[in-house]
């Protein structure tokens, strides 16, 4: 063995482990807790209890690149270990979805995806609906992870070089084996208090430091409809997970054999990991991780939107049949979070092409269908109308309200980016979307509830496409904690829209601190 992967060898502090996530969590702090504590022989015990499966990959794969890893990190629903107690599913989803990218300048990104996103599943014919697409949380029960992966490398273009999966039953587990855990709960961001109690995943709490047993933290995690906002249920996982990873690698449990070797039992026993990933890839893995510096980590969400009626959706919920409530990437933005993220000289599958046909033309040369208010705020629509027809723009400019959401977007037909980039240039904060469906009936204008009023009323425009409002948060990690009320995630979403699914509206918005949420 290389003397740099010898386990034996003293390590530096891994303040890195404090910040991954529930899969990461699992195998990590494990790989710390051994290394550090234990030595060669537990990591040995450690490394045998997890179970290894050929997860064979078919098809065309895209390029990696030379000194860079991406590794998918995957928490599922599955009830095997549980007896039972949390109830019966028809076949195994995904709670959490991240792909870690470990780049070669010694940084790392965690790209999270929303469970509720839309996505074309790859390969086409595991998919039941007719055009072709799921839920990312349910791809994996319709294509097993062969088809999670490359429905992932499809949409990102990302090659996925590793998996590593865990179950309910290790996430409970190994919440019991360090003790348990102290999450915070705030209100709602409407001051309301539903989230205290969900009847679906049984959770119970009070506002303020909640101390979570294995079962109770299961129900923290998994909480959806008492919260009314997808969001809300990430930002909830992040805190309790960024807590669990503070209380494992603690005095606490470092200074305890008897702790510490639960855990790894705990770990171990729940991982599901690809062959590939043997012993010497899980201790490189492990070395590569606690080689990160302080600030050397990033979490970003990917950026996503309420389902629109120009994206087939039928009500003000983003129902789109069969699919149910769903969230659509938002296309630009996907596009900026995987450029750095890609092997140099490649563009983001989902990038807008180049429009050779220039940056703008007249106002009279473009034709606006439609002006949908989303911001909540009553006779915007109106008012942005009569703006638009001041300034010459043309079309019918009828005018409705749908649910809210943040950016406001501009929704072209294929062929009119060029008239989309104008209108943009008038609506400061405005985001081109192509959407395909459309035909040559004029452009579409969702106002969200970061629309200031046109760039007309307040002087020359100074924006001409995609502005930072509809870009995804980037949080840089803390270098340490020091106890609940840190700050230790990241502000996931702010500057994407939201989907509101009860009865918190899609327009709320969502908290940026997750030391303490909902």
């Amino acid at each position: 063995m290389p003397p740099e992967l010898d386990p034996r060898r003293p390590r530096r502090h891994r303040s890195f482990l404090r910040r991954l996530s529930l899969t990461a969590t699992g195998l990590l702090s494990a790989l710390v807790l051994t290394l550090s504590s234990l030595g060669w022989a537990a990591y040995r015990h450690f490394d045998g209890a997890i179970t290894r499966v050929d997860w064979n990959i078919d098809g065309a794969r895209p390029a990696g690149a030379a000194g860079e890893q991406n590794i998918l990190l995957l928490g599922d629903d599955s009830r095997e270990g549980t007896g039972g107690e949390y109830g019966v599913v028809d076949g195994v989803r995904s709670d959490t979805t991240i792909i870690a990218h470990f780049a070669r300048d010694g940084s790392a990104t965690l790209l999270s995806f929303p469970r509720d996103m839309l996505v074309p599943v790859v390969p086409p014919e595991r998919a039941v609906s007719r055009d072709g697409r799921a839920k990312l949380t349910e791809v994996l029960q319709l294509a097993d992870v062969p088809g999670l992966v490359t429905t992932l490398e499809s949409l990102t273009g990302l090659k996925i070089d590793h998996t590593i999966s865990i179950n309910l039953a290790g996430f409970r587990t190994m919440t019991e084996a360090v003790g348990g855990v102290t999450v915070c709960v705030t209100p709602l961001p409407d001051g309301s208090t539903r989230n205290l109690h969900d009847t679906m995943s049984g959770w119970n709490g009070h506002l303020g430091q909640n101390r979570l047993n294995g079962e109770q933290a299961l129900a923290f995690v998994r909480t959806r409809y008492a919260l009314g906002d997808e969001r809300l249920r990430v930002l909830r996982q992040q805190q309790f997970l960024a807590k669990l990873l503070v209380t494992a690698t603690g005095a606490g449990v470092l200074t305890n054999p008897a702790k510490i070797t639960a855990l790894l039992g705990a770990v171990g026993g729940a991982l599901r990991v690809d062959q590939g990933l043997d012993q010497t890839a899980l201790l490189t893995l492990a070395k590569r991780a606690s080689g990160l510096s302080a600030g050397g980590v990033h979490f970003v969400t990917v950026p996503t939107r309420v389902a629109l009626p120009t994206d087939g959706a039928v009500d003000g919920m983003g129902t789109i049949p069969p699919h149910g409530a769903v969230l659509v990437a938002d296309q630009a933005g996907l596009a900026r979070v995987l450029a750095p993220l890609r092997p140099a000289g490649t563009a983001p599958p989902a990038a807008t092409p180049p429009d050779p046909a220039g940056t703008t033309v007249g106002p009279a040369d473009v034709s606006v269908a439609a002006v949908r208010n989303a911001s909540g705020r009553t006779g915007l629509a109106a008012a942005t109308v009569d703006a638009l027809r001041s300034l010459g723009f043309t079309g019918a400019m009828t005018t409705a309200t749908t649910t809210g959401q943040e950016p406001t977007e501009i929704h072209y037909p294929p062929g009119q980016q060029t008239a989309a980039r104008t209108l943009a240039a008038q609506l400061p904060g405005g985001l081109p979307v192509e959407d395909p469906a459309r035909t040559g009936d004029g452009l579409v204008v969702v106002l969200g509830t970061a629309f200031a009023g046109l760039a007309a009323a307040t002087g020359p425009a100074t924006t001409t496409g995609a502005a930072t409002t509809t870009g995804p948060a980037t949080t840089t990690v803390p270098a340490s904690t020091t106890g609940p009320a840190s700050t230790t995630g990241p502000a996931t979403m702010t500057g994407t829209a939201a989907r509101g699914t009860g009865a918190v509206g899609a327009a709320t918005p969502v908290p940026a601190d997750t030391s303490c949420t909902p």
